[in-house]
């Protein structure tokens, strides 16, 4: 499938409010010609989760080289940066998250960091308007919906989808993460994401690495024909026996529907 195809299909089969993202990492140090910088969209630096709602939202395909990035926590999340010390101390989180630098300390030691130089470039773009084969693949959706992409992911092989995410930087549980371990992700979106990007608050975010995206597609497939798990859900109460209040009987009499 292409990106247009694959589109397609989370459309008809997910029914999310919002676009796939595709999300492309690159060693190069310049952009594709054709793809705007942050610079060029805003003029100043952005976090990635603001990006990710535009394309997802708007359908805007926006570039990232590392001077766009201004979430310092990214940085050290996509290797432009060492860990330095005092994080790894849990400052960065406490006060914010935690009781304590202890507890911090331990927030930050299970942070995944990609290595230093692991990419240069990001683009972040609408799926069915990227040109490029996405190293991941994130969908946002309700729980219906997530849950449609985690049954998908199982149904060839089963078992169970065993996620990270620390309430904070969703950006490392939906980009970090799955290029990683080349894993899919279950994401409950931060609180910065929330603040900066606008996410709301009955939305989750499954990542979806490049190795699974197929498997994922036709896992959903699968499921579906199976008559259980859709979107919409096949709810059975529509098709059960109503039951009225006993006040109507007499007027269902009158009107000659036979009891069942």
């Amino acid at each position: 499938m292409n990106n247009k195809e694959r589109f397609e299909f989370f459309n008809e089969y997910l029914r999310t409010a919002t676009y796939p993202v595709a999300i492309k990492l690159s060693p190069y140090d310049e952009l594709p010609a054709k793809v705007k910088s942050v610079h060029d969209f805003y003029h100043y630096p952005v976090a990635v989760c603001q990006a990710i709602t535009a394309a997802r939202r708007l359908g805007r395909t926006i570039g990232f080289k590392t001077s766009d990035h201004a979430c310092a926590l990214s940085h050290i999340y996509f290797g432009f940066k060492e860990n330095p010390d005092f994080a790894k101390k849990g400052t960065t989180v406490y006060p914010l998250y935690t009781k304590d630098t202890e507890a911090g300390a331990n927030t930050n030691a299970a942070e995944r960091h990609l290595e230093i130089g692991t990419f240069k470039t990001m683009i972040v773009a609408a799926l069915q308007k990227a040109d490029f084969e996405p190293d991941i693949v994130i969908i946002y959706g309700n729980a219906a919906q997530i849950v449609r992409c985690i049954q998908g992911e199982l149904f060839n092989e089963g078992g169970a989808i065993t996620s990270s995410f620390m309430g904070r930087c969703a950006c490392g549980a939906y980009i970090s993460y799955p290029y990683l371990t080349k894993k899919c992700n279950v994401v409950i979106p931060g609180g910065g994401e929330r603040v900066f990007a606008m996410t709301c608050d009955d939305e989750l975010a499954f990542a979806i690495p490049n190795e699974k995206i197929q498997n994922v597609i036709d896992g959903i497939k699968g499921t579906h024909n199976s008559g259980v798990a859709r979107i919409p859900t096949p709810f059975f109460g529509i098709t059960a026996a109503p039951k009225f209040p006993s006040a109507y009987d007499e007027l269902a009499e009158y009107c000659e529907i036979e009891p069942f």
